[in-house]
């Protein structure tokens, strides 16, 4: 979390000598609103913050959260609750919160004379609120930093369910231990280093490696599958996003794209991949997409809807596609049925990989009851069931090149110190795995595939590896309603809009859990609480563009990819107009309120409050924005000088290294990608098994 400020640590103490510090900040009462002082204790009270940075992360609680009419107020609890989270989290993302925290702390102190938390709480809201308002986009960034953990935290309460009447955990199931189960082994249980071979290393168990495992494994090849994350099982999955958040993405899922607006990348990071965490959509990519690739990068006809239809067609069997069942689509599909009819736009159910579903709102934090077909359940357990091994908490560092050629790879087993937060002085040294191989297959997703191959000296001739990164960026908009939705009951993504997707607009449903809906609201003090307690009839509906910008994937701190993304000024205007129809959707829909979350235009009530949002020409940094399809990293290609792979995914500069996930996407789709990666990974894993075979 690079937040660009320049701060003089070293000066603080001074700060706080000098009386610019405050002692205790009184916090609210009544209503379940916490009491006492800010931060209370010795600066050594937690291991994340000190006394200091308790008070001020106190501080901006009580003024931000404060409490309404049954919601209880933030304050001195959140501010212990971010300590301890700190310790958790990888040490360069708390080092970039503490400078938000500081930064936020001395902001006023030019025209106030004193620091956020020495302010009168009025005051401090009335700061806040300003940073809030602000069309400076790091001022809004820097409050987005601080706010977004202290919400979560706040929010993240059985009793704070219990006021909305959300249902907080589901009860924890028990495991079956099918027989596929043995060859699965927990890296964090190894001991002693390992030498292993087969013949073919697959190196990630998302979308394209599950399915390259199983193609090979079902073609009798010797497979062994290795994953940096753990094999969560139904037990795992008791709907709370916290836990998700922390075993199943990738960084927490704080990984943030800097650029002209930061966009927070969500990746998985478990056996599964992003299809853990994922919607559960499914879309074949279009044609005209195909024609591109043809066209413009010179790719074979084989890359066409015809040409690649054997494959998804197997795909879909393996899921079990299908549209999503209109019982379990809450109120979120019917009043976007009614606002779209209303407004004479193509709609409908959308076609997912959850035939048993039960919609019970959770397929981002992983489906409890096993009923979405993400590659956990699906393709690695049939790769396993094949011959196929598996390990797990498995730590790659460097595919082993010899003479031109994978030859294998070398990994770290047991838990991942970047990722987990800090190890302890005289830990013992993690065992090394080294595995050869006659071929590589490498699925990391496009966020790691690029970090991994760098490290290992391969995919460098072209220059092009992490570059051309597209991300599907996204947002929503939110709408009250009188009646009551209930958002967190039923298909969180269940219905579209695909009228406009000739125009690379993709609309699906986005709804929110309580504790999430939470940190999607960009407003601060009293009118957020009063928006929170109506979250019963608060509704979440978003979309998708098909973007023509470009970033790039680079080494970061931690072993942590470092995202660099600019939005266009293409990109931005139909990131404008999907706002737009979405707002007008909802109107037509009948919403009392309708909040577009976009800087300096709070909400949209009526037709001429649209023509309003319409005439404004709004910058990319004025949007709230999310990826989840990062791809193109580690393209396909015909031309050495401008792709890292061949149209058989093979390194055009290593002979037996394979890429089979997003970043050999070479360009952005404009729907989910999962689909594809999978029936494009079938296809590479056929001719790496007919030429093992030859």
């Amino acid at each position: 979390m690079t937040l660009g400020l320049d701060l003089d640590f070293g000066r603080l103490p001074a700060l706080e000598r000098r009386g610019l510090w405050p002692g205790a900040t009184k916090q609210n009462d009544g209503r379940g609103a916490e009491q006492g002082p800010a931060a209370g204790g010795s600066a050594g009270a937690e291991p994340g913050l000190s006394g200091r940075e308790l008070r001020i992360a106190a501080a901006v609680a009580e003024a931000a959260m404060p409490p309404g009419r049954f919601l209880g107020g933030a304050g001195a609890e959140t501010a212990s609750r971010l300590s301890g989270w700190l310790s958790a989290i990888p040490p360069h993302l708390g080092q970039g919160l503490r400078a938000a925290l500081w930064a936020l702390e001395l902001a006023p102190v030019p025209i106030r004379l004193r620091p956020l938390s020495a302010l009168p709480l009025e005051e401090r809201m009335e700061v806040l609120r300003g940073f809030e308002q602000s069309r400076n986009r790091a001022l809004r960034a820097l409050l987005k930093a601080v706010l977004t953990p202290l919400r979560f935290l706040h929010f993240d309460r059985p009793e704070m369910f219990k006021h909305v009447g959300c249902r907080y955990e589901l009860p924890t199931v028990r495991d079956e231990e099918p027989r596929w189960l043995a060859q699965v082994t927990n890296g964090r249980e190894i001991e002693e280093d390992l030498e292993l071979e087969c013949e073919v290393l697959v190196i990630g168990t998302g979308a394209g490696g599950a399915a390259a495992a199983y193609e090979l494994a079902s073609r009798g090849h010797a497979v062994l599958m290795l994953e940096e994350g753990d094999y969560h099982r139904r037990s795992s999955f008791t709907g709370r996003p916290a836990r998700a958040y922390r075993d199943m993405y990738r960084d927490h899922g704080l990984a943030v794209a800097l650029g002209n607006v930061g966009i927070p990348v969500f990746a998985g990071r478990a056996v599964g991949g992003s299809t853990v965490i994922n919607s559960g959509t499914c879309y074949r990519a279009p044609e005209r997409t195909f024609a591109s690739w043809r066209e413009g990068m010179g790719l074979p006809a084989e890359f066409s809807s015809e040409g690649l239809a054997p494959y998804y067609e197997r795909v879909e069997q393996m899921l079990r596609v299908a549209p999503a069942d209109p019982l379990h689509l809450g109120a979120i599909g019917p009043i976007i049925r009614r606002g779209a009819e209303r407004l004479g736009y193509q709609h409908g159910p959308l076609v997912r990989n959850a035939p048993d579903c039960d919609g019970q709102g959770l397929c981002c934090f992983g489906c409890p009851t096993g009923a979405k077909r993400s590659t956990d359940v699906s393709y690695v357990p049939e790769a396993l069931k094949r011959g196929a091994q598996l390990i797990t908490a498995a730590h790659v560092r460097t595919i082993d090149i010899v003479a031109g050629r994978a030859r294998g790879a070398t990994a770290t087993l047991g838990s991942d110190v970047s990722a987990a937060g800090r190890a302890s002085k005289g830990s013992r040294r993690r065992p090394r795995l080294v595995v050869r191989a006659e071929a590589v297959v490498v699925a990391g997703g496009a966020l790691m595939t690029p970090l991994l191959l760098r490290r290992s000296g391969a995919c460098l001739s072209s220059g092009m590896l992490g570059k051309n990164l597209s991300i599907h960026p996204a947002s929503k908009v939110m709408a009250l309603f009188d009646e009551r939705i209930d958002q967190w009951q039923g298909i969180p993504q269940g219905y579209q809009i695909d009228h406009f997707a000739d125009e690379g607009l993709m609309f699906e449903g986005g709804s929110l859990p309580f504790d999430v809906a939470a940190l999607a609201v960009p407003w601060t003090g009293h009118r957020y609480t009063e928006l929170m307690e109506r979250y019963p009839h608060l509704a979440t509906f978003g979309f998708m563009i098909k973007d023509t910008s470009r970033g790039e994937v680079r080494p970061g701190l931690g072993g942590s990819p470092l995202v660099l993304y600019t939005m266009n000024q293409e990109d931005t205007a139909k990131m404008q107009r999907g706002i737009e129809l979405l707002c007008e959707v909802f109107l037509a829909a009948g919403a009392r309120r309708v909040l577009p979350l976009v800087a300096g235009c709070d909400e949209v009530n009526s037709p001429a409050d649209l023509e309003r949002l319409r005439a404004r020409q709004i910058k990319a940094g004025d949007l709230d924005v999310a990826a989840f399809h990062p791809l193109g990293t580690c393209r396909i290609g015909v031309d050495p000088r401008s792709s890292c792979l061949g149209p058989d995914h093979q390194a055009h500069d290593v002979a037996g290294l394979y890429v089979c996930d997003g970043s050999a996407i070479p360009s952005s789709l404009g729907v989910n990608p999962q689909m594809t990666i999978m029936a494009m990974s079938l296809r590479a894993a056929q001719i790496i098994g007919e030429r093992l075979s030859s």
